[in-house]
């Protein structure tokens, strides 16, 4: 079963921007605009009088084509995105592309334009709905914490409290339900970009014996400087450390994944992470291709794979290339061919790993995760390149393992969390799916290993990056743009 968008009528022209409020995208203004001259923002009202104001409104207002002064943007969630749409068109939607028509720079333009009368009128996007209504009930939504930078992964270590990290490098305690803004001390440096942003903490996990060791799993971005030239030339790689928090600081740190020298690359993207115990105690940690395509088909290279580990990092010995290590082939793949999977969850009853895989134009997915699968990334795909063209002519080839299920056009598949809580007794076992562009989550409900139905329970609350059941039963959701925590529950 496909995703799918209300329709309305095609405005004359086509809209620049496809914004439909079943979809709920929810997004900061100012984290969006770039700097832009004041000629650029002049060429931009000029390409939008002739091309946008006739669907939405000469003063954005609106027509018959959505507002751009509501807040609320639909099918992205980032400046590129907002481009690329532009650019490209939206497959599945009514948004035409328009780089045959515009160049890129007039493109930039129109949508800076955009960007800048929003934050001139101080456009914000509305507060979550604090009911979201659902086939069983009403679900309560409550805001728990706002203003964090994009929380990314989070664990309960006891009753009262969680740890969760956020991407630029801070891991943070959730307490009764209350945001102890502090940091933890001490913590791993990340990576940094060119800009000189910091960047790169993503999962977090507690060790099965937590309770007894202490030991928290920390996924992130490493980096190792070089110079080439007169410029710093910034190689990154996803590691995985584990320590333990005391008095608010991170102590004991050991390595327990460590890339090696020839694993670190300059590309910004595709690190995946999560990571995910099992019910033996193996670790579990997605890689992203790193915009390396091939890499995800060498078992001789990290990229676009799961990888299976002791807690302390060592191969498993049934893992299924370890007796190939000395010719060259990684001793920790489990399974290949994955683009950039950022979910992970453990099913209840039957103890399968299941991953969310983002693809590339259409084609995210869901699997199981399996020993020796390949998943025929980028060989084949059900998604298109990003610029609309062919990436592959195959949706399918033998020997490859097709998807549990997938959406066309892609929403951006984030974390997934298995319904296993009393509180939710009609949704047991359910598989819960938060969409990062799509900016909802969505209740999957399974007949084995069969999508059967579909329903939003979540929607115009910003981009979805994890959902995780708390000890009280409750769902807790992370926020990415928009820096929240969510809790939610029926509403009695």
């Amino acid at each position: 079963m496909n995703s799918s968008a209300s329709e309305h009528s095609r405005c004359r022209g086509g809209c620049f921007i496809e914004k439909w409020r079943l979809l709920g995208a929810l997004i900061p203004i100012l984290w969006l605009v770039p700097n832009a001259s004041s000629q650029d923002l002049d060429d931009g009202a000029k390409i939008y009088a002739t091309y946008c104001a006739q669907c939405h409104g000469p003063n954005l207002e609106g027509g018959q084509a959505s507002s751009f002064l509501d807040g609320i943007w639909n099918y992205a969630s980032g400046y590129n995105l907002h481009r690329d749409n532009i650019k490209f068109g939206i497959p599945g939607t009514h948004m035409i592309a328009w780089g045959s028509v515009l160049k890129d720079e007039q493109i930039e333009a129109v949508l800076n334009f955009i960007l800048e009368r929003e934050k001139e009128m101080g456009v914000q996007p509305p507060p979550p709905n604090p009911l979201s209504e659902t086939e069983h009930f009403n679900l309560k939504v409550e805001v728990l914490a706002e203003g964090l930078e994009q929380p990314w992964g989070i664990e309960f270590l006891d009753d009262r409290t969680a740890v969760f990290s956020e991407f630029p490098g801070r891991l943070r305690l959730l307490v009764d339900g209350q945001v102890d803004y502090r940091p933890i001390a001490n913590t791993p440096k990340p990576a940094t970009r060119p800009s000189g942003q910091s960047f790169g903490f993503m999962d977090v996990a507690l060790h099965p014996n937590f309770a007894e060791n202490g030991w928290i799993y920390l996924c992130y971005i490493d980096e190792v400087p070089e110079i080439v030239g007169d410029e710093p030339n910034r190689r990154c790689a996803t590691r995985i450390v584990r320590g333990r928090i005391v008095d608010r600081r991170w102590v004991g740190e050991e390595v327990v994944y460590d890339p090696r020298p020839e694993d670190y690359t300059v590309v910004y993207d595709h690190f995946g992470a999560r990571m995910l115990f099992d019910h033996e105690g193996y670790l579990y940690l997605s890689i992203g291709d790193r915009g390396r395509m091939l890499d995800s088909q060498s078992l001789a290279r990290p990229e676009g794979k799961f990888h299976r580990m002791h807690d302390d990092g060592r191969p498993v010995d049934s893992n299924p290339y370890n007796s190939l290590e000395k010719y060259g082939v990684l001793p920790t793949v489990y399974a290949y061919g994955t683009r950039n999977a950022q979910g992970m969850a453990l099913h209840p009853e039957t103890h399968e790993v299941w991953a969310a895989e983002h693809g590339p134009m259409g084609g995210d997915e869901i699997n199981v995760v399996k020993a020796g699968a390949n998943y025929g990334w980028p060989l084949a795909t059900k998604g298109l390149d990003r610029d609309g063209t062919v990436q592959t002519p195959h949706k399918s080839l033998p020997g490859m393992v097709e998807p549990i299920h997938y959406w066309i056009p892609s929403p951006a598949v984030g974390g997934i969390e298995f319904s296993t809580s009393p509180l939710f007794p009609d949704w047991k076992n359910n598989l819960l799916v938060g969409f990062l562009k799509h900016q909802q989550i969505v209740r999957v409900v399974l007949d084995g290993h069969t999508v059967v139905k579909e329903e939003v329970v979540l929607k115009e609350s910003g981009r979805v990056r994890e959902i995780k059941t708390g000890p009280d039963g409750s769902l807790y959701v992370l926020i990415d743009r928009r820096g929240m925590i969510l809790r939610l529950t029926p509403e009695k």
